[in-house]
């Protein structure tokens, strides 16, 4: 983000607001919960962060301005340690996270009542990730939509599940599968944006469609991926989150069936 925000170039003459905007909006308030003041304020916070040598943020004091900043109706000499501090404990931020996680792990938006209780508990939690996590996979909707296949999967959790089932370490695997989640629209570390990756829905594109199937063929018809494959006794029922439409489990391990497997829609299901 540092580099694609333009963070080398925010210097303290020339506060760039990039990076400060996109903090505000996309990873704590979001989107009406802060100021043109704020942002301008907190891009001076950012101020004289560069890479050095190792490709480690530090922070360079010629270019930091140490003045006195005001954000969000708090004046400090804030930095982008103290800044953060300081938006972590904003509702907005916890509100805006849990609803974006919740997004992306459930499929479907979060129920306003429930958003807002599950902010309140997170902040109670002071943050705790795997609470926030635990949350929202224990809440009805979430065992709805796994249960009701409602959320499509990333590729790279088709991929990894795909891997996983083969049980292949052949060379070839990785190398097919890196290739394949380029075609799909997720290369690795290389998302389109700083906001980060299409959610759910937002998968439903033909070429990215087209994509997973032909990357999943190629996986499984590669010889030497077949040949150093280890494989469960059997294809339980437990592999998908709903019955597939096209092959009946618990199955044999077989080429054919693990073909129709990947082939079937419910394969792409969360």
């Amino acid at each position: 983000m540092q580099l694609s925000l333009n963070g080398p170039a925010n210097h303290r003459a020339n506060p760039n607001e990039n990076l400060a905007r996109e903090l505000l909006e996309l990873f704590s308030l979001g989107e009406g919960h802060y100021s043109e003041a704020d942002v301008r304020e907190a891009a001076r916070a950012l101020s004289g962060y560069r890479l050095d040598a190792e490709r480690q943020l530090v922070l360079d004091p010629r270019r930091h301005d140490f003045g006195t900043k005001t954000i969000l109706g708090r004046s400090a000499d804030f930095n982008a340690e103290t800044l953060a501090a300081w938006l972590a404990e904003q509702p907005a931020t916890a509100r805006h996270i849990a609803g974006r996680i919740w997004r992306q792990q459930v499929g479907t938006p979060p129920p306003p009542q429930w958003l807002t209780a599950l902010a309140d508990g997170w902040r109670l939690q002071q943050l705790s990730i795997p609470w926030l996590m635990g949350a929202i996979a224990a809440a009805p909707e979430a065992v709805e939509s796994r249960e009701r296949g409602l959320r499509l999967a990333d590729p790279i959790e088709v991929v990894a599940r795909s891997l996983g089932l083969l049980g292949s370490r052949h060379p070839d695997a990785l190398a097919l599968s890196l290739r394949g989640l380029r075609a799909m629209g997720q290369p690795p570390f290389e998302p389109p944006s700083v906001k980060g990756w299409p959610v759910n829905e937002q998968w439903l594109n033909l070429r990215w469609l087209q994509a997973r199937r032909r990357s999943l063929q190629a996986l499984l018809s590669d010889e030497e991926v077949w040949d150093s494959r280890q494989l469960p006794p059997e294809l339980p029922a437990t592999l998908t989150p709903i019955a597939p439409l096209t092959v009946s489990l618990p199955a044999e391990p077989t080429r054919e069936a693990i073909a129709q497997l990947f082939a079937d829609p419910v394969w792409q299901l969360a």
